[in-house]
């Protein structure tokens, strides 16, 4: 037992400057960086929706607007006919048109689910949509979401995109349907996305190596994997100065 703890007590104490060295001597030599460790963080599907819980618990849900699109040229683009319609009712305190993300609707629940290899997340909502001579129509429904992760090393972020596989509306006219769908969509698609999951200063972390010497290290690849009902970030470093 004693030999062992002499053992660990020589790891903690050498290994910064090993690695420093190891470092250097890359340096000299005109080698690139290459990794030095992985570290793996685990988050299962309670924690994500203990924290949607806590999300929806604390007020208002986040709310967007029903955008039928967006306009590149504020100069020359011309705005479709619905969207002018859908602009100028904003301003009516009696229907806006809007999406509000909601706990429920209809018995689904806005959660995050580890399924065949991919992270699904229903999304329920609710929301008022203007449609001219329909007048003022009051939905709800749920879309079927996956959600996607993607790394930028050159930003160090860790960033998720939503994406609509599927929407799904209860309590509206025929006629209203597909326009109303393409809002519902064209809302989560412009409005949530992107997620910032992790930032740099979140990955980044710094060794010290005696008083004036420090170990950067720095995410060099953020990789996703799902087991059972566990989400993985296996996160690879390597050592920068």
């Amino acid at each position: 037992m004693k030999k062992s703890l002499v053992v660990v007590s020589l790891l903690i104490t050498f290994l910064p400057s090993m690695l420093l060295a190891q470092e250097a001597n890359r340096e000299r030599t005109g080698a690139s960086a290459r990794p030095v460790g992985e570290i793996v963080v685990t988050l299962n599907e309670n924690f994500l929706n203990s924290m949607l819980d806590q999300m929806f618990a604390l007020g208002a849900p986040p709310s967007y607007p029903l955008v039928l699109a967006e306009a590149r040229d504020t100069t020359n683009a011309r705005q479709p006919p619905e969207a002018k319609s859908i602009a100028s009712s904003g301003a009516q305190n009696s229907c806006r048109s809007e999406i509000r993300l909601a706990r429920e609707s209809n018995g689904v629940r806005t959660q995050v689910r580890f399924v065949e290899n991919r992270i699904a997340a229903p999304v329920a909502f609710q929301g008022s949509y203007n449609a001219g001579l329909l007048g003022c129509i009051n939905f709800e429904g749920w879309a079927d979401t996956t959600i996607n992760l993607g790394f930028d090393a050159a930003r160090q972020t860790l960033t998720a995109r939503v994406d609509v596989r599927q929407v799904n509306l209860q309590g509206i006219p025929q006629l209203a349907a597909a326009s109303l769908t393409r809002l519902v969509q064209n809302a989560i698609d412009r409005r949530i996305n992107p997620i910032q999951i992790l930032r740099a200063e979140q990955l980044a972390t710094r060794l010290p190596v005696g008083e004036n010497n420090a170990l950067q290290l720095r995410a060099r690849e953020v990789r996703p994997e799902i087991v059972r009902n566990e989400l993985r970030l296996h996160i690879v470093y390597e050592i920068v100065r």
